[in-house]
């Protein structure tokens, strides 16, 4: 059977669910999650403010068969007798039914169960009885050097300890592609104080993983692992051990519910990446541009059947697609990612954990009420955030000055409703150099209206970037006035070299006559030119394709950049048309969108 084959069974669409966050404490863990106690100890946590606590610890008995965990909520303006009264009634009730299983084995009479009242569960501060009159609240109030004794057993009370509520696996794991958790849910837990371990276990035949008995291979560490050839057909189980910077946490294993399948072979990204092996330093840094495609476009039936009809459908899922999106983009080695068509999902639950495993720092920000927006990830090793802002054009026509003057010139109905109605938005993020203090970087993200008839559309949309790019330049000068501050605008722009667009950023004016103002019959604009100072040039010049499908083909992506302060020094090889239409158009089996990243090497010229 073919890996093709074998992916397209493997590989279905599956929505993640949510990624590390702050969460209201609760000890209920997935029931996928394989939880490593450590005995004697119990776990208390409770948020500041809030009415409820929540507890939870390991007991263990081996003559009655007893391993299990106990978890219990309680509200802090109990006194601590209820709280104990509580935890004794959970617990009989499991030794009781045990006691009197075994007591109908031997024929012998149930021993009675010893209770709260009899001192056999105890909570110590120290080595001090708490006072059963007291408020739970109080005893939270300060959680230091607190015991509990259950039956003379004595268990440290950990406090607001790091703690792993949900990990599981992806379905699709795929040989030389990044696997890592698709869900994290953790509480009190900082992933770079986690230790996490990878395991492997050849699958049995049958594929059935209720069996326990296997023994696993350590294969790696760290949040991110390359599946390597030995470890097709196996299975992989992954261990964390939550922690933080004062507490570690129980340790937590999840098992993957699928083997590590074969992958499609080299993808023609890899053979780009040759360029771009080595980190930048110095003045040089890298940056890429890349409409991923949002899977809330490619996820229907008319994007499998109209759109992208060549592609596999199990290629066109992003359970496959992500792994070839996040293998290329951390290939790259970039300093700057500046992503388009993100999902807020795939930024949360898959770029997030990859990228910032390897230092990255996201910003993302949806267009308008859809799910999929703007993404700009930056190495905090080059680079430190100084500010950023999303601007939806449509509902910000007023607040910039400068586009308000040609706004104002606009006087065909029909097309200023088009633009105020679209969610067509501009993520601004400003940066300092770490290598270079004195140089800061204003770079725009931008994703402009597709629709073939909106030219005129689009020309308003790439004035409106510019010059709200042109705005926060002004204003950081002002801020760091002593620093030498530069601008690059990248994105998709939806528009060739023969547009309006590329001669607006390339040459500075846009005539009244242009051919774009009359893109629509019912729309056209009159008595409008554009215009700016800046020096700008497309780093990556203008390819022949960097969006290819059956329907269309031609360069639509760019990353505009200062004439005047920067220089390139690379640009990262495309790749030839051969490569793109070898499974008939992109995206494909190699190719994760329709659009190809666009990379190029900048450095400072001050």
């Amino acid at each position: 059977m073919t890996s093709a084959l074998i992916l397209s069974r493997r590989c279905k669409p599956r929505w993640l669910t949510s990624l590390l966050k702050p969460l209201r404490p609760s000890p209920v863990v997935k029931y996928s999650i394989k939880p490593v106690f450590k005995m004697h100890e119990a776990y208390l946590w409770h948020v500041e403010g809030t009415e409820t606590f929540d507890f939870t610890f390991r007991y263990a008995q081996t003559d009655l068969n007893i391993d299990r965990q106990f978890n219990l909520s309680r509200r802090v303006n109990e006194n601590v007798e209820a709280f104990l009264k509580r935890l004794d009634l959970n617990l009989g009730k499991v030794l009781d039914k045990k006691k009197r299983k075994k007591a109908k084995k031997t024929g012998e009479s149930p021993e009675q169960r010893d209770n709260v009242g009899e001192g056999k569960i105890v909570l110590l501060k120290g080595e001090t009885k708490v006072e059963l009159e007291l408020p739970c609240a109080s005893v939270i109030a300060d959680p230091r050097d607190l015991f509990l004794t259950i039956f003379d057993e004595k268990y440290v009370i950990n406090f607001n300890a790091p703690w792993v509520t949900d990990l599981e696996l992806p379905l699709c794991i795929l040989e030389g592609f990044p696997v890592y958790p698709s869900t994290f849910d953790a509480m009190y837990t900082l992933k770079s104080k986690s230790t996490f371990r990878w395991y492997r276990n050849p699958a049995p035949k049958s594929h059935n993983f209720k069996k326990d008995e296997e023994s696993w291979e350590m294969i790696g560490e760290g949040l991110i692992y390359v599946p390597a050839r030995q470890d097709i057909d196996c299975r992989l189980k992954l261990s964390c051990l939550p922690g933080n910077e004062s507490q570690v946490g129980p340790e937590v294993q999840v098992e993957a519910k699928s083997v590590v399948e074969a992958g499609p072979g080299a993808c023609p990204f890899e053979i780009r990446q040759q360029f771009t092996k080595n980190k930048l330093s110095g003045k040089d840094f890298r940056i890429a541009s890349y409409n991923i495609l949002a899977d809330t476009y490619a996820d229907s039936d008319y994007s499998r059947e109209v759109l992208f009809p060549y592609c596999p459908p199990y290629a066109l899922a992003m359970d496959y697609r992500k792994l070839l999106i996040v293998k290329e983009l951390i290939g790259y080695n970039s300093d700057i990612l500046c992503l388009q068509e993100v999902d807020k999902k795939v930024y949360e639950n898959d770029l997030v954990p990859a990228l910032s495993s390897l230092n990255y720092s996201g910003i993302f920000a949806t267009k308008g009420d859809t799910v999929e927006g703007l993404a700009v990830f930056y190495d905090q090793n080059r680079f430190q955030l100084l500010d950023n802002k999303c601007t939806v054009m449509g509902k910000n026509v007023e607040f910039n000055e400068s586009f308000k003057r040609i706004w104002a010139r606009v006087q065909n109905d029909s097309t200023r409703q088009r633009f105020l109605e679209r969610n067509t938005s501009l993520l601004i993020v400003t940066l300092q150099s770490r290598d270079n203090p004195g140089e800061i970087l204003v770079l725009g993200n931008t994703h402009l209206y597709f629709h073939p008839d909106a030219d005129h559309i689009r020309l308003l949309q790439g004035y409106f970037a510019l010059t709200e790019c042109q705005n926060t330049v002004e204003f950081t000068k002002k801020l760091y006035p002593d620093k030498n501050v530069t601008f690059i605008l990248s994105g998709d722009f939806n528009s060739s070299p023969a547009d309006g667009i590329y001669e607006l950023m390339t040459k500075k004016y846009v005539p009244e006559d242009h051919i774009n103002w009359k893109s629509n019959p019912e729309q056209i604009i009159e008595n409008v030119s554009l215009s700016h100072e800046m020096s700008l040039a497309s780093a990556c010049g203008t390819p022949e394709y960097t969006n290819f499908t059956v329907e269309f083909a031609d360069c639509l992506d760019y990353i505009f950049y200062q004439t005047d302060k920067l220089q390139v020094t690379q640009v990262v090889p495309m790749p030839s048309k051969e490569e793109l239409s070898l499974h008939g158009a992109i995206p494909s089996v190699v190719f994760p969108s329709d659009h190809v990243a666009i990379c190029a090497d900048l450095r400072w010229t001050s």
